[in-house]
């Protein structure tokens, strides 16, 4: 019996991206933007040309120029900031896209995926049910997906749905679904300890500081790394991670919630959560 591939940690990196493809409106576009999240074989961006389910893309990684051939499982229809969230599948790569290894899940940390109630946009059929292709936060007004329907029998388009909107007699089951994805949101709040070049700029009394350093880990919305620097908690900076010296990619603003000092050594481990994406 063949086994299932051990699941993989997904991450939250902002890394540099082209993206070539056909949008909605049938013209050919060609877009720089971060990855918003990224795992093995799933990334998410955010794109200011909307594109159609299952339509392929090429997404070229800035920082190594490999590239890779995507197809679009989901979409927001509705423009966030500017852009229009979409999560992508790698369908092939042209080499090692990303430069790292994923970290492994151990045990049931990082083993739930995201519920939403969501709805065929033909026949109105509307369920409760688990969407590994995307992040809870992602989950939203206008968020549309391809999924098979028992009725319809075919695969249609799914849309969001909020519980609220959601009939009375299914509020048994949201609940219990609801507790469920709560445990599993704590223990899907990991660290992947990967050690990547990082590049921390900061403005003091007027100067602009530039500090590169290591990552001791990383989780989906933070960065931990090492520094013989004094950080201040509460400060503004800004980062590039992964960084490569010569790269032009596109720092994302972070703010430092915490500092830690390892005995027997003179380096500071400073924790920063990462801020708006775009």
């Amino acid at each position: 019996m063949n086994e299932e591939p051990p699941k993989t940690q997904r991450l939250r990196l902002p890394i540099s991206i082209l993206v070539r493809g056909m949008s909605a409106a049938n013209k050919f576009f060609e877009e720089k933007t971060l990855t918003l999240v990224l795992g093995e074989r799933l990334l998410i961006t955010r794109l200011e040309n909307r594109v159609e389910l299952e339509a392929e893309l090429h997404v070229t990684n800035l920082m190594n120029q490999v590239g890779g051939a995507f197809r679009v499982v989901w979409i927001n229809s509705e423009a966030r900031e500017g852009g229009h969230d979409a999560g992508l599948e790698l369908l092939e790569a042209e080499g090692n896209l990303w430069g790292m290894e994923f970290p492994a899940v151990e045990g049931e940390a990082d083993a739930g995926t995201a519920q939403a109630w969501l709805q065929c946009q033909r026949c109105h059929e509307g369920r409760l049910t688990s969407v590994p292709e995307a992040e809870d936060e992602f989950i939203r007004d206008g968020f549309l997906i391809s999924r098979p329907c028992e009725h319809c029998r075919a695969t249609t388009t799914w849309g969001f749905t909020p519980a609220e909107e959601a009939a009375e007699s299914s509020r048994g089951a949201v609940g219990q679904e609801a507790g469920e994805k709560s445990g599993r949101d704590q223990r899907r709040k990991g660290r992947a300890p990967i050690n990547l070049q990082i590049r921390v700029t900061r403005e003091k009394y007027g100067t602009v500081l530039e500090d590169v350093c290591e990552t001791i880990n990383v989780s989906r919305n933070g960065v931990y790394f090492l520094s013989t620097r004094n950080y201040d908690v509460g400060e503004l900076v800004e980062v590039v991670v992964p960084y490569k010296e010569g790269d032009v990619t596109i720092p994302v603003s972070a703010r430092v919630v915490r500092q830690d000092e390892p005995g027997d050594s003179f380096y500071h481990a400073v924790a920063v959560k990462l801020e708006n994406l775009r």
